[in-house]
């Protein structure tokens, strides 16, 4: 009696596998690339954006570097409590080309796809006596109108640079600051770095697996949710004047 339902489920899997692969590749509108500092380790999300014209369901691809470990991939809502977003679970539909790790997903209720993956290297480095500097990368696969490389740094951090915005605080109080790129090709990788002065007390290079002064946030994904929804909002109100 569990054949006919078994058959049934196989043959819509199949079907949808078949859409996904023939749809046509919805582009993203803009790209976060956030860097996430942890009490010992640090994590990136990158989150992709849709035009406010895009339709769903939009089959999209997003890109990070080849052999990341994923700790999360959903759609993003915008909300503040990321375990409601709807998640995307392996078996993945992902393809490596370019030393990228290429995942194909659809979006289905949200506009918006986030995929957040373990780093190993610490991004920072000590510059001078209290001075220090968040290096970031990111390697979009297809043209990107908007890329924004972002951290969240300890609060009360001074960036001096006018080329960096500050976007607000993050759930747990931390800074958060970017900067912008427009028109970006694909395959070209966008590197910036993002040189600030924290309190004293709390410098953030990693020593022997810890932090320095001891300093922890949420996972990525979650810190980035606020700074992501207003995002989205920055990002279209920019396209529209």
């Amino acid at each position: 009696m569990l054949i006919y339902p078994l058959t049934a489920m196989a043959s819509q899997y199949a079907e949808d596998a078949a859409n996904t692969n023939t749809a046509e590749t919805t582009p993203f509108e803009a790209v976060n690339y956030y860097i996430a500092r942890h009490f010992n380790a640090y994590s990136v999300a990158v989150t992709g954006f849709l035009s406010p014209e895009a339709q769903l369901p939009a089959k999209v691809e997003i890109a990070i570097p080849a052999g990341s470990e994923i700790i999360w991939f959903s759609e993003m809502s915008g909300s503040d409590f990321i375990g409601n977003d709807p998640e995307f679970t392996e078996p993945f539909n992902v393809r490596t080309e370019a030393g990228l790790d290429i995942y194909t997903v659809v979006l289905e209720q949200y506009p918006a796809v986030q995929i957040e993956y373990h780093i190993n290297d610490d991004p920072n480095q000590r510059i001078s006596e209290g001075v220090y500097s968040v290096a970031m990368e990111y390697t979009p696969f297809a043209d990107t109108p908007f890329v924004r490389l972002m951290t969240n740094l300890p609060a009360g951090s001074i960036v001096e640079d006018p080329d960096v915005a500050f976007m607000g605080e993050d759930a747990n109080g931390y800074f958060v600051f970017m900067r912008l790129y427009e028109n970006v090709s694909a395959l070209h990788p966008v590197q910036g770095e993002i040189t600030y002065r924290p309190p004293a007390g709390t410098g953030m290079i990693a020593e022997g697996g810890n932090l320095l002064g001891g300093l922890g946030v949420a996972i990525g994904a979650t810190v980035a949710v606020i700074v992501i929804a207003s995002a989205f909002i920055y990002f279209t109100h920019r396209r529209k004047t």
